[in-house]
């Protein structure tokens, strides 16, 4: 340890005066004091440490770091140590103990909202790639895991506690099991914070995962009628009408809605033309998706009024720094919430007195409208280019891209769009349709009769 000689006398003065070896770290006894040394570094940090034998093994303690640690504190420290060393204990030992019971004071202190605010910022906020997951994460938090769990201390949850919010869930087996998936991520990153031992994931715990019914959920022609009377009166913001347009009116995903920027149109086109990694399919064929416009959908773009700087179809909210400098906009991340007040104002999602939905499961979602999309085209005979329209083919005609080769899907687009809208607007009316297809079934009756 390179012991030195010459003693040393517990003061300032004679401990400033000590002075780095470029050989390495040096230990000074310290005059009068039993072990007591004082320790300099190759670096010149000075610090005083007690060096003793506990159980006949050589030690080594630090007191503290000199001069944030007096020589009088030292003295004091140096007597309290020997002191434990006497009764028995190791004051390593105490101090690790002391440490590890100052980390658990910290994590009982800790409660899940804790978490969920710093799982938000480090673990989901940031991410380029996966940001509407994120949103549909931060959905999730915010309206089950924090009401259920939130003022819960973090190292107090267990199975139970899980079992218990999933189970309130059963309704809902969809959302139960993306909220099992996003506690599970949860409570795995509070073991690599060090907020809960490791290995004492409580969501692994919990096994069962609710049955899913593959859903099949459509707007009839009577509910998109009365979709329509809504977004012609709705006082919802005119960009978040015109997402739910993007979703019914071309089959686009709620991710590609949030992301959708205004250099990706090509009005004059009929086109939306999505970069490979702002949707689905993109990260594994790399290749972009064509969404194609309907002209009724060309005219409502045109005619929006855009947001001064945003890049943005639909803007996030705008952002400040904390001197109140404007930060670049970024995609929404709410789209679910308004849509929620939409079909609600239109009464596709009636509630009971308490305010809870009648039949939740039966609620038309985001996913929908894009499925109301597919049916229709199907419907109408186009099954063939429905997979197109979605962006589900892997091999599209992206692929080798010709006007030729798009014609058809604009076709498509066209027919499928112009139905639809032709309903939303009311110039199509479904029941009058209904009734005609009665009158010429039962005239197709009597001819025949």
């Amino acid at each position: 340890m390179g012991d030195q000689e010459n003693v040393l006398h517990l003061n300032k003065t004679g401990i400033r005066g000590l002075e780095a070896n470029p050989k390495g770290t040096r230990f000074y006894p310290v005059a009068g004091f039993k072990g007591l040394c004082v320790q300099v570094t190759k670096a010149g940090v000075k610090s005083f440490v007690l060096r003793y034998r506990f159980h006949g093994v050589q030690r080594i303690c630090t007191l503290g770091v000199f001069p944030a640690m007096t020589p009088e504190a030292a003295e004091r420290a140096h007597a309290a140590t020997w002191n434990l060393i006497n009764a028995g204990t190791d004051p390593n030992q105490a101090k690790a103990d002391a440490k590890e019971a100052a980390k658990d004071a910290r994590r009982a202190a800790v409660k899940v909202n804790d978490l969920a605010d710093r799982f938000i910022a480090e673990h989901i906020q940031g991410k380029e790639r996966g940001r509407m997951q994120g949103a549909e994460a931060i959905r999730l938090i915010n309206q089950h895991v924090r009401p259920a769990l939130g003022e819960l201390p973090l190292a107090k949850v267990g199975p139970a506690d899980i079992s218990a919010l999933l189970y309130k869930m059963r309704g809902t087996p969809v959302q139960a099991n993306r909220t099992r998936g996003v506690l599970r991520t949860m409570f795995g990153r509070a073991e690599e914070w060090e907020l809960r031992p490791l290995g004492s994931n409580p969501v692994v715990v919990v096994k069962v995962r609710a049955p899913e019914r593959k859903r099949d959920r459509r707007l009839t022609d009577l509910e998109l009628k009365t979709l329509g009377a809504e977004l012609g009166k709705s006082k919802e913001a005119p960009d978040l009408l015109m997402a739910v347009r993007l979703a019914l009116l071309a089959g686009m995903r709620k991710g590609e809605v949030a992301e959708l920027r205004w250099s990706w149109l090509d009005l004059e086109a009929g086109e939306i033309r999505i970069p490979a990694e702002f949707h689905k399919t993109g990260h594994k064929s790399g290749k972009i998706r064509v969404v194609y416009l309907c002209d009724a959908l060309v005219a409502r773009l045109k005619a929006a009024v855009r947001t001064l700087g945003c890049p943005y179809v639909v803007p996030g909210k705008p952002r400040k720094d904390a001197e109140g400098k404007p930060l670049p906009w970024e995609p929404i991340v709410g789209l679910q919430s308004p849509w929620e007040r939409i079909r609600e104002a239109a009464g596709l999602a009636p509630k009971d007195k308490e305010g809870d939905y009648i039949n939740e499961e039966e609620n038309p979602t985001w996913h929908d409208l894009r499925r109301t999309f597919a049916s229709v085209g199907a419907d109408l005979g186009l099954k063939g280019f429905v997979g197109e329209l979605l962006g589900h083919a892997e091999a599209t005609v992206t692929d080798i891209y010709t006007r030729s080769a798009a014609e058809p899907l604009h076709e498509a687009a066209e027919k499928i769009g112009t139905r639809i809208d032709g309903i939303l607007s009311g110039a199509i009316d479904p029941e009058k349709e209904a009734q005609e297809r009665r009158e010429a079934k039962e005239a197709k009756t009597k001819g025949t009769a």
